[in-house]
């Protein structure tokens, strides 16, 4: 599993091949890691066709006339296209069955609206100029309160997972795969701009985390801090620091490439 790789075939002859995976070329896209993630757990022979994100450049005219929006990530099944990224993951359980439980399952859709509830949370407090301490302060609480429900959710599973596939220990389940793009992110962001640090404010994430990074499959997708503090700002129209004495230091430390050991990764 690696961001270079064209062709997956998990020892099927390559006539297996149904799917084809539209992505961007530097695997910078989370929507794009989500699907890649579901079809290298789910072992699903695959291909991929890389194009340029538009906030980095000029969509290749190939692809505007397959995909005139020119959304990523887009798939296609036996040649039917489908794009939106939890649309492409519920096309792939219907041809390929599920990863874990059913992305529709009660359960699972709980998880996926906390997901997007964290994420609004994340955005407003990366994304907003110019807040003040007590903005920043309140930005924090409503992001840690929803952290600690994912929190809440990991110390439910008797297992590291989200999302306990029957039987397996180690591969995580769909409801994982939604969490995973965006929480690395976060991971990333928070500790380069506000000098906050979610694997230690945040032991039970920091487990999953730990537990995600003992995957070949996770590593091989897996984004560098120096990466993800670069890439997003052009994404999400602007990241924003809170200059404290801490985030400056630690900003430091991911832009000379020092890091910042377990904080940023498990096998730093």
């Amino acid at each position: 599993t690696n961001s270079y790789s064209s062709l997956r075939l998990f020892g099927q002859p390559e006539t297996s091949v149904r799917v084809t995976l539209f992505r961007d070329h530097h695997a910078w896209c989370p929507y794009c890691q989500k699907v890649w993630l579901w079809l290298e757990w789910k072992k699903v022979p695959y291909k991929v066709k890389k194009v340029t994100m538009r906030c980095y450049g000029r969509k290749e005219d190939w692809y505007i006339k397959k995909v005139p929006s020119g959304i990523l990530p887009a798939l296609e099944i036996d040649n039917h296209l489908i794009t939106e990224s939890d649309q492409i993951l519920l096309a792939l359980e219907q041809v390929f069955g599920p990863l874990g439980k059913h992305l529709d399952a009660p359960e699972v859709l709980k998880l996926r609206s906390l997901e997007r509830n964290l994420f609004r949370a994340w955005c407003l407090w990366l994304c907003r100029p110019g807040l003040n301490k007590n903005n920043e302060v309140k930005m924090q609480d409503q992001f840690q309160s929803l952290a600690k429900e994912m929190e809440q959710a990991l110390s439910n599973t008797n297992s590291p997972w989200l999302d306990k596939i029957q039987n397996e220990s180690t591969t995580p389940g769909s409801a994982d795969v939604i969490f995973i793009p965006y929480i690395e992110r976060m991971n990333a962001s928070l500790s380069y701009y506000k000098g906050f640090n979610l694997r230690e404010e945040h032991p039970n994430i920091n487990n999953w985390l730990k537990a995600l990074e003992r995957l070949e499959i996770y590593r091989g997708t897996q984004g560098d801090f120096h990466t993800h503090a670069h890439d997003l700002p052009p994404q999400m129209g602007g990241c924003w620091s809170y200059q404290t004495q801490k985030q400056q230091k630690q900003s430091q430390a991911i832009d000379s490439g020092e890091g910042l050991g377990e904080l940023e990764s498990f096998f730093f």
